[in-house]
């Protein structure tokens, strides 16, 4: 049980959205609500995304 418990207090910390644009969506998400939260993620991954397809040009 010990190590259940230490594999899930370990996963989450890893997986853990940390910077300045996952603190965003947590707070937009605790602010305002599910659909603005999941909005202000899709725009980051989005976002994200361009950018990694103009530097693989």
């Amino acid at each position: 049980m010990g190590f259940l418990l230490t594999g899930l207090v370990l996963g989450f910390s890893i997986a853990a959205p940390v910077g300045p644009i996952g603190v965003l969506c947590i707070r937009r998400t605790l602010a305002e609500g599910r659909a603005v939260g999941f909005s202000s993620g899709l725009g980051a991954a989005t976002a994200d995304a361009i950018y990694s397809l103009i530097s693989n040009l």
